[in-house]
C-alpha cells in the first residue's frame, strides 16, 4: 500500500512538472552563470541556449535583442541557470528552469564527466544533463497568456521633468539579470549598476542605485526609477530589457 501511494505521488509530481513547463515557450539564459567568473565561460551559456532550442524552446541570452512579447513581460518566460556539484574527480552540472518568482518549474538530473580539462568536462556534463529533456516530451501548449498589465500604484506627487541622467540614446539598453528576490541591472561592460527587489505588485520594484533608494515602475510601457532628491521627486527613465 505504501509503495503504491509513493508511486502515485511520484507520478503526480512528474505530471505537474510537465504540465507547468509546457505552459512556457521562451527561456532566458544569463550571459554568465553564478559559479563562473566570465561571460560564456567554456561556451556553456551559448550551448545551454542551443540545447534548449533543440528541445523546442525559444531561447535567448539575456544580452540579445528579444521579441517585444518577451522583453516587457518577464513573467511570460522561464529563466535558466546551472548548478554544479563537483569533486576532485567528477564534474557535475544540472539545468534549472525558474519562473519570474524564483519558483523551480523544472530541473534535470545531474550530468557528469570525468574529463580533467574543464572546458571538455563542463561541455560533456551539460550535454548529459540535457538528456533528461528526452523523457520530458516538452511541447508548448499555448496556455500561458501574455498580457501586459500595469498595477495600481499609490498616488505620488507630480515629479519633476525626467532626470537628465536618463540615457537619451534609443539604442542603449541595460539588461536585467535574475537574482534572488529580484534582478541586477548591468550595462554593456557588463557591470552591475543597480539592483531591483520584488514587491507584492507586478512591475513595481524597490530600486537601489549606489546610495539612492527608490521605486522602479512601469508607466506607459517605459520603466522609471523614482526617488526623492533634496525634497523633490525625480523620475529617471530606465531603458531596461528583462
Amino acid at each position: 500500500m505504501k509503495k503504491a501511494l509513493l508511486l502515485l505521488i511520484l507520478l503526480v509530481s512528474v505530471s505537474a512538472f510537465s504540465q507547468s513547463i509546457n505552459d512556457y515557450q521562451y527561456v532566458i539564459v544569463p550571459a554568465k552563470f553564478d559559479f563562473l567568473k566570465e561571460n560564456d565561460k567554456y561556451r556553456l551559456n551559448t550551448l545551454t541556449k542551443l540545447l534548449l532550442q533543440k528541445y523546442g524552446f525559444k531561447s535567448y541570452l539575456n544580452t540579445e535583442e528579444m521579441p517585444e512579447a518577451v522583453a516587457d513581460r518577464r513573467c511570460s518566460v522561464l529563466y535558466a541557470s546551472l548548478e554544479k556539484d563537483n569533486n576532485l574527480f567528477v564534474t557535475k552540472v544540472k539545468v534549472v528552469l525558474k519562473d519570474c518568482k524564483e519558483k523551480v518549474v523544472y530541473e534535470t538530473d545531474f550530468g557528469s564527466s570525468r574529463e580533467k580539462e574543464y572546458a571538455v568536462a563542463y561541455n560533456q556534463a551539460l550535454r548529459a544533463a540535457f538528456q533528461s529533456f528526452d523523457k520530458l516530451n516538452y511541447k508548448y501548449t499555448g496556455k500561458e497568456e501574455v498580457v501586459a498589465t500595469t498595477p495600481a500604484v499609490p498616488e505620488t506627487p507630480t515629479p519633476e521633468s525626467p532626470s537628465p541622467n536618463a540615457d537619451s540614446n534609443p539604442e542603449v539598453f541595460f539588461f536585467a539579470q535574475p537574482i534572488t528576490n529580484g534582478f541586477q541591472i548591468v550595462n554593456s561592460e557588463p557591470r552591475v549598476i543597480m539592483r531591483l527587489f520584488n514587491t507584492s505588485q507586478k512591475n513595481v520594484f524597490i530600486g537601489v542605485k549606489g546610495d539612492t533608494n527608490g521605486v522602479v515602475i512601469l508607466k506607459n510601457n517605459q520603466w522609471f526609477f523614482e526617488y526623492y532628491e533634496s525634497g523633490k521627486l525625480v523620475s529617471e527613465l530606465l531603458k531596461l530589457k528583462f
